[in-house]
């Protein structure tokens, strides 16, 4: 840099000496008037010459862009599924996407289970079928479609109609399941109103997707609950999405996260078990608006889609998580898609979250909520199937969209030590 910088103040000293005839230019010293414009010229010149190049407003345009760039990128491709007849308002409400290849005699690729949001009746599990791509409309069909067309002749017994399952044993409004299959067995946890302390999340096994029974039958079948009059929250441990864990700091068989207390003052909660019936509450979260995200938003683990968390390596990992303000029930939710960095416990926030998909333009499905994200990965393709939201919260829609996942991108910023576990609830922190 020093020698560029010389360089100049020769090449501003030649200019300076321009126009003089060609013996005075090298017969006669410079005079301090020569000397002075020189300096002058050079001050004045320097800095957009030489040494501040990086900071040009394009070159730090270019600099700032490349930590926008986000790992996962995906392109929307509007309404995979109408919203089936009869369903009550405001329609479809957190699906779970299931690769069915491993239960037996099964007729399709994938299982598509959704609920209903916040009905004030019995609520209900639907269930969509597809053969072929995921995030094709043509290749999907209800339950009750492929029933009239045989698909499940095969079946002496099973529902008969949607929605497949509802559970009226213990509490009432059956809703938000997520799904796994385990040694060919299907399960899924699902949350009633009045079960347990409040409104807790239980758990159904099936042999064949359709059939459905609770894990206890008559007897409780509540999995994850706790005692609101000692710890914080309502009691709600609804919203439950698990999975097989990734987290090699963990040492448990599988990890998932639920709500820990529902309404504006919620919290969040962290669980892992062995054998998927008997859960361990390993964390409770704050929800802090602004930690590791931008503006009033929070960082929701349980709307991350237990599919997408994926090792970057040196023990931190990436997931797509459903990120808003604070808000409950069936009141209007403002939420978009964002990335976010776990540590390999499963619950450090290791980075700045980065914004992945954003609502669309007014007077779309989802101009107001993307929530409810599933996906599976097909070779290097994933397929994104989520609900978009409009209408001030009275429309739910089924969408999808695909895209890659670019592990060698720029990672965000960092957080400080501090920061990664600032919204964790501490021990004696009080109700």
């Amino acid at each position: 840099m020093v020698f560029l910088d010389l360089l100049v103040i020769v090449f501003l000293y030649r200019f300076s000496l321009a126009g003089r005839k060609p013996e005075t230019q090298f017969m006669k010293r410079p005079t301090m008037n020569t000397l002075f414009k020189t300096t002058f010229l050079f001050i004045l010149t320097g800095s957009f010459l030489i040494s501040p190049i990086k900071a040009l407003p394009g070159a730090q345009e270019q600099s700032n862009k490349k930590f926008d760039t986000t790992h996962f990128t995906f392109k929307k491709h509007g309404k995979l599924i109408s919203t089936p007849d009869g369903m009550p308002a405001p329609g479809p409400y957190y699906t779970t996407l299931a690769t069915m290849k491993d239960v037996k005699g099964f007729p399709f690729d994938y299982a598509l289970y959704f609920s209903t949001d916040h009905d004030r009746g019995k609520g209900g599990i639907w269930l969509y079928v597809c053969n072929g791509t995921p995030t094709d409309p043509a290749n999907w069909k209800s339950y009750d479609q492929a029933l009239a067309d045989g698909d499940f002749d095969y079946l002496e017994k099973k529902p008969k109609a949607n929605p497949i399952f509802v559970d009226k044993v213990q509490g009432r409004q059956t809703e938000t399941p997520n799904v796994n299959i385990i040694d060919r067995t299907v399960f899924m946890t699902y949350h009633n109103s009045g079960a347990g302390h409040r409104q807790s999340t239980m758990l159904a096994k099936s042999p064949d997707g359709v059939n459905f029974e609770r894990i206890n039958g008559k007897k409780d079948s509540v999995i994850l609950d706790y005692d609101p009059k000692k710890e914080v929250g309502d009691g709600h441990t609804g919203y439950f999405r698990w999975r097989p864990n990734p987290f090699p700091a963990l040492d448990y068989k599988y990890v998932g996260y639920s709500l820990h207390g529902g309404g504006d003052d919620f919290y969040g909660a962290m669980w892992a078990s062995n054998d998927a019936v008997n859960w361990k509450k390993i964390q409770i979260f704050n929800s802090l608006e602004g930690h590791a995200i931008d503006g009033n938003r929070i960082v929701r683990r349980r709307t991350i889609d237990p599919n997408t968390i994926t090792g970057l390596g040196n023990g931190e990992f990436v997931a797509i998580c459903s990120c808003g303000h604070r808000s409950s029930g069936g009141r209007k939710r403002n939420l978009e898609l964002y990335e976010i960095y776990l540590a390999e416990d499963g619950k450090s926030l290791t980075r700045e979250c980065r914004k992945l998909m954003t609502n669309g333009p007014p007077g779309t499905y989802d101009e107001e909520e993307l929530d409810g994200v599933t996906t599976v990965r097909i070779g290097d393709k994933w397929h994104m199937i989520y609900v978009g939201t409009s209408g001030k919260g009275r429309v739910n829609t089924i969408m999808s969209a695909t895209g890659k996942l670019d592990l060698s991108a720029p990672k965000s910023k960092k957080l400080e030590p501090a920061e990664q576990q600032r919204d964790f609830r501490r021990a004696g922190e009080g109700r």
